[in-house]
Parts: structure tokens; C-alpha cells; sequence
């Protein structure tokens, strides 16, 4: 799959969601930015070619990478880390449904636990538990390999 068959995968999963409010930016042949709230710019995410994206909500960046092995602590210092392996042909499908959960949320707080390090040593592993409000009574925990979110009214 190449960037432009994954832009459409993405239009495709996300315009009946966000709908107008849905703007796709492509400056470059590997770079593709899909805004999901419109001009507010503060709930979008970006791909990096076909097997990196990152997720941007509330000033929180969430961090899919399927290299993510060679990263460094400078690179995730106070990101939200995906630490297992994935597909890349699924990744679209992980993306969404963790947008999905997301929408209409407002970040509360984060905790992230060390559990080890890195094949190379150069990072640490962690697991995170993300706090948010939620104005639907019905969400309950979504758990997403090391990520958990947790909703409160």
C-alpha cells in the first residue's frame, strides 16, 4: 500500500464521521495531514510515509511507528508510545477506532508506568492511562495494547 492508497483509506474511514470539518493536507510525495475539527487545528493526526503516524488531541501526541525500535528518547520524551507491532495494512483500522474514541473527549490527565527498555536500550517502555471527560454516560474503558483510556463525566 502507498501513501496515496492510504490517504483514500483514510478519507474513506473519516468523512462520514467528521464530515466538512474534515481537511486533508498532502505537501510532500510521503506527508499527509488530515485535520479532524476544521479550522481549530487541535485534533488531527499526520502520516510519515505508510508506517508511521502521529496523533495529535488535546496537546497530547500519540505515536504509531513500526520502527519503533530505533526511536529514541528524544523522539518520544512525553509522547504517548504504541508499543506493539502492527501491521501496516491494519494501522488505518487502529487509527480510527482510536480516533473514534477521542472524539468529543477533553484530555483530563496522563500517567505513564516504565516497564523496560528498548531492544537497544535508547528508550524506555512504557504503559500509559489517559484520562478524559466524556459528555456520553455510555463509554467505558478502551484498552489499546499499553494505552488505556479511561472516561469521566
Amino acid at each position: 500500500m502507498d501513501i496515496c492508497e492510504l490517504k483514500i483509506k483514510y478519507k474513506n474511514l473519516l468523512k462520514p464521521i467528521f464530515k466538512e470539518k474534515l481537511i486533508i493536507e498532502q505537501n510532500e510525495k510521503n506527508w499527509v495531514t488530515f485535520i479532524l475539527d476544521g479550522k481549530q487545528e487541535d485534533f488531527f493526526f499526520s502520516l510519515y510515509g505508510t508506517d508511521c503516524v502521529h496523533l495529535y488531541w488535546c496537546n497530547e501526541c500519540f505515536i504509531f511507528n513500526k520502527h519503533r525500535n530505533n526511536l529514541v528518547s528524544s523522539d518520544t520524551h512525553g509522547e504517548i508510545v504504541f508499543e506493539d507491532d502492527f501491521n501496516i495494512e491494519h494501522l488505518p483500522n487502529l487509527i480510527v477506532n482510536l480516533i473514534l474514541q477521542l472524539k468529543d473527549c477533553t484530555y483530563i490527565s496522563k500517567i505513564e508506568k516504565v516497564k523496560g527498555k528498548t531492544p537497544l536500550g535508547y528508550d524506555d517502555i512504557r504503559d500509559y492511562i489517559i484520562t478524559a471527560k466524556s459528555k456520553n454516560f455510555n463509554k467505558t474503558k478502551y484498552q489499546l495494547a499499553n494505552i488505556t483510556i479511561e472516561y469521566i463525566i
